[in-house]
Parts: C-alpha cells; sequence; structure tokens
C-alpha cells in the first residue's frame, strides 16, 4: 500500500492509491488500516486524495469501514472539504455513497 504526502499550494496533502491493495477492495481489516491514516491525516487539516484507479470492485464493507465510518468522526460538510475522490467508476462511487447513506440513515434514526 502506498500512502503519500505532497505539497499543493502550501497546504500537505495525503494521496492513497489504492490499486497498490488492489483492483478488489473487501476487508473490514484494511479498511480500518487505512482509516486510521485517513483520520490522522485529516485532524491535521491535510487533504485526502482516494485514486482508485485500477480498481474494479469494492465491498460494502470496505467501504463503510473506510469511508462511511469516518462520520463517526467529522461531520459530513468536513468530510466532503478535505477529501477527493479521484479515478472512481460509477459502480466504486455507488457502492461508496450508499455505504454513506446508510451509515447516516442509522445514524439518524438512533438520534
Amino acid at each position: 500500500m502506498v500512502i503519500w504526502c505532497y505539497y499543493c499550494l502550501f497546504k500537505l496533502n495525503m494521496k492513497i492509491e489504492f490499486k497498490d491493495i488492489g483492483n478488489h477492495l473487501g476487508t473490514r481489516s484494511e479498511a480500518r488500516e487505512l482509516r486510521s491514516f485517513i483520520i490522522s491525516a485529516m485532524q491535521k487539516g491535510q487533504r485526502v486524495v482516494f485514486d482508485f484507479d485500477k480498481v474494479e470492485i469494492i465491498s460494502n464493507s470496505f467501504a463503510d469501514e473506510c469511508f462511511a465510518k469516518l462520520t463517526e468522526e467529522f461531520n459530513l460538510d468536513r468530510i466532503k472539504s478535505q477529501t477527493h475522490f479521484q479515478n472512481a467508476s460509477p459502480f466504486v462511487r455507488a457502492v461508496i455513497a450508499n455505504s454513506f447513506k446508510e451509515r447516516l440513515s442509522r445514524h439518524h434514526a438512533s438520534s
């Protein structure tokens, strides 16, 4: 897995290239590890870029654990402003969007 940081407009950013994990993203344990890096970067004010080049499939559990659970730490506006998804296929985008929708609906139901 390659996670690298770069300077862009004088602000440090982190980029995660998921192709280095594989073209099928499926396990919660991998996602949990990544989420800890993402949370740390966001707490430091970094922008996180998720590059899905060559990723064909992402499981619901991976999307929930890696992305949707970010809502336990940050509000949705902050997540949107500090993250960017690139090279994601329509399928990958749909799975991620659905994971946020499910997580947020559970959160609102329990509030």
